[in-house]
């Protein structure tokens, strides 16, 4: 009987793997159902669990500095994720300015893992229903505005004013038409720097 159930569970597993998964709102952005440690891009909500999410994967951009080692971030996020993380963080410390500043690189890092739920997904995780709370939230206005401006990216961009905000400064991302746009990595680490450098942007009034 167990042996039933494993091999029930190892043929559910292979079906889930690799299934195509779109975004919520735009779905043009698409990716494949995967295991979170091995995805080499940004991590989207999912409706299938267990440790899995929709990879939309990414070319990680480069810089010859390096701001943070192997030693110093892959002992932590010990995943063949680290080393895709590692480069982008990397990039974002160094366009930041604070590649040689400790206090301010240990405070970066923070902030991206504490919005990204220790770098395990890129946007806020539930149903539409589930956000449904926060639709008069943080200058949500209308039906849909919790889930459709939910926290995304490293930073963690929540609500219709910040999304608002950052428009203007940022309009190639289009993110009040397509707020996933915030959580895919190429956009993320950049929309980090222009926070960290400019933090009444963080402001929610």
């Amino acid at each position: 009987m167990n042996f039933l159930v494993f091999i029930l569970t190892l043929s559910v597993l292979s079906t889930v793997n690799g299934q195509q998964c779109q975004a919520r709102f735009n779905r043009s952005i698409s990716g494949l159902n995967s295991p979170i440690d091995t995805c080499q891009g940004a991590i989207l909500n999912s409706d299938i669990r267990e440790e899995r999410g929709c990879c939309i994967t990414a070319t990680s951009p480069s810089t010859s500095q390096i701001c943070i080692t192997a030693n110093d971030f892959d002992s932590l996020y010990n995943t063949s994720r680290a080393t895709f993380l590692r480069t982008v963080l990397n990039y974002g410390i160094n366009a930041a300015g604070i590649c040689q500043n400790c206090q301010a690189k240990a405070a970066f890092l923070a902030i991206a893992a504490t919005m990204t739920e220790n770098f395990r997904t890129d946007e806020a995780t539930g149903s539409d229903a589930q956000f449904a709370a926060d639709d008069q939230k943080y200058g949500n206005s209308q039906e849909g505005d919790g889930s459709r401006f939910r926290r995304r990216g490293f930073f963690g961009l929540r609500g219709r004013i910040m999304y608002d905000r950052l428009q203007k400064l940022m309009p190639q991302y289009q993110i009040l038409t397509n707020p996933e746009s915030v959580a895919l990595t190429q956009n993320s680490i950049m929309i980090a720097v222009k926070l960290w450098t400019n933090p009444d942007l963080l402001s929610r009034k």
